[in-house]
C-alpha cells in the first residue's frame, strides 16, 4: 500500500497438511515447530484432505478422507489461515468441501480457496496484524474434473494450465518411438492468469503485503513444471510479495524475483495419508515421497527487505514433522542448495540447523552450502 510506513512483520508457511489420526497432544518435535507458527504475526498452511464421515467419492486418481473430529487439532498448530485450493479437498465432491470448510472454521481457523461461486473462491482474504493488512489469494493449478468454481458452480479457485506435447520431427525420424522425442509444454490459461493479476493489482491499493498461495508442480522428484517460474514472475510483476507453493511431497527450490521470495515447495508438514488403504500403484507412489520438508519464515523489515529463514524438518513415525537433527538438516540444505542454484540462490546453514536463503546475483549457479 503506497505511502504507508511498514513495520517489521514475520510470516510463516508450511507444506501440505494431511491428517488421518488424532494428533493431540502434539509430540514435542511437532509442538516446537507449531510454536513458531503461533509466534509469528501471520501463518498459513495447505490443508489437503476432505473431513467427512461418508459421502460419494469423486471419479479421480485417488480419494482420501479423514474424520471430521480431526479439525479440532488445528488450533493447537498455531495456524491463522489454511488454503483449501488443492486437488484432494474435492475427493468427496462439493458436499465434502462444504463440510470440511465448516468444520475448520468452527475451530476458529480461517479458510480460503473454496467458494459457492468463482468470485467467492477467488476472493481476497485480509488479516490485519501488527497494524498492517496482509492479503492472501489462493489458487490451484491441479484441477480435478468439475471441481473448480464457476459463476454458477461451487468449487476451487482455479489457475488452470494448458498442456501440449511437442515432437521433434528430426529426432523422431531417426529414433522412432523414443520418448525423448516428446517435450511437454505447459502454460497458464490466459483468462485465469489475467484475472489473478488484476486481483493482485487491485489488492495493492488496500494491503501492505500480498501473498499468493498456489497448488502447483509435480507431486515428487526434483523437477519443476515449465509453467511454474514464469507464472511466479507474472504474479510478482502484478504486485505479489510472497509466492507460497505446495503439492510436491519433497523439498523444491527457493528463489527470489525482484527481492520477493518464491517457495516452490516446502514438502509435507503432516503426511498421514500413507496409513490409509490404497491400490498398490498408489502405495508405491507414496513410498517414493520424501519425508523431508521445511517451515518457511519470511521477515519483512521497515524498508521492505525480505529475509527468508527455513526450519528443516523430517516426518516422524507418525508422519508428523519434527525438527531435523544436524545431519538431516545438512542433507536438506545440500539438496536445497543444488535445486536452488540455477535461480542464483545462496543457501547458508547456521549452527542451530536453520537455513538462510538469499539471492546472490553475482553468484548465479552456485550450489555450495555456506
Amino acid at each position: 500500500m503506497d505511502g504507508h510506513e511498514m513495520k517489521p512483520l514475520r510470516l510463516a508457511f508450511t507444506g501440505d497438511i494431511i491428517p488421518i489420526r488424532p494428533n493431540r497432544p502434539l509430540p514435542d518435535g511437532m509442538a516446537s515447530l507449531c510454536a513458531v507458527l503461533g509466534d509469528v504475526d501471520f501463518s498459513l498452511g495447505n490443508f489437503e484432505i476432505a473431513l467427512v464421515e461418508d459421502g460419494a467419492p469423486t471419479e479421480k486418481l485417488l480419494n482420501i478422507k479423514g474424520d471430521p473430529a480431526l479439525a479440532a487439532d488445528l488450533p493447537a498448530m498455531g495456524l491463522d489461515l489454511v488454503t483449501l485450493a488443492n486437488n484432494h479437498l474435492p475427493d468427496y465432491g462439493v458436499p465434502g468441501m462444504r463440510k470440511t470448510r465448516a468444520m475448520i472454521e468452527a475451530q476458529g481457523v480461517s479458510t480460503l480457496g473454496f467458494g459457492e461461486t468463482l468470485g467467492d473462491a477467488r476472493a481476497l482474504h485480509v488479516t490485519e496484524v501488527a497494524g498492517q493488512k496482509v492479503g492472501v489469494f489462493a489458487c490451484t493449478c491441479l484441477t480435478p474434473t468439475g471441481m473448480t468454481a464457476a459463476e454458477t458452480r461451487p468449487g476451487l479457485s482455479p489457475l488452470r494450465i494448458h498442456t501440449g506435447y511437442e515432437i521433434d520431427p528430426w529426432y523422431q525420424m531417426e529414433e522412432p518411438g523414443d520418448p525423448s522425442v516428446v517435450r511437454i509444454r505447459t502454460r497458464p490459461f490466459d483468462e485465469d492468469l489475467a484475472a489473478m493479476q488484476a486481483a493482485i493489482c487491485a489488492a495493492r491499493a488496500t494491503c501492505d503485503i500480498v501473498i499468493v498461495t498456489i497448488h502447483w508442480g509435480f507431486g515428487s522428484g526434483d523437477d519443476l513444471a515449465e509453467y511454474q517460474e514464469p507464472l511466479a514472475h507474472a504474479l510478482i510483476d502484478a504486485g505479489a510479495d510472497v509466492i507460497h507453493g505446495h503439492h510436491p511431497h519433497a523439498i523444491h527450490p527457493v528463489a527470489f524475483y525482484k527481492g520477493r521470495p518464491i517457495l516452490f515447495g516446502l514438502g509435507t508438514f503432516i503426511g498421514q495419508q500413507v496409513f490409509l488403504d490404497a491400490p498398490q500403484q498408489v502405495l508405491e507412489m507414496w513410498a517414493k515421497m520424501s519425508p523431508d520438508g521445511m517451515l518457511a519464515e519470511v521477515s519483512i523489515d521497515p524498508v521492505g527487505t525480505f529475509v527468508l529463514r527455513l526450519l528443516p524438518h523430517r516426518l516422524d513415525t507418525n508422519r508428523l514433522a519434527r525438527p531435523a537433527i544436524r545431519a538431516e538438516a545438512q542433507e536438506i540444505a545440500e539438496r536445497l542448495a543444488r535445486l536452488s542454484a540455477p535461480f542464483g540462490t545462496l543457501i547458508e546453514i547456521r549452527e542451530d540447523g536453520t537455513i538462510i536463503a538469499s539471492h546472490e546475483p553475482s553468484r548465479p549457479g552456485t550450489s555450495a552450502v555456506a
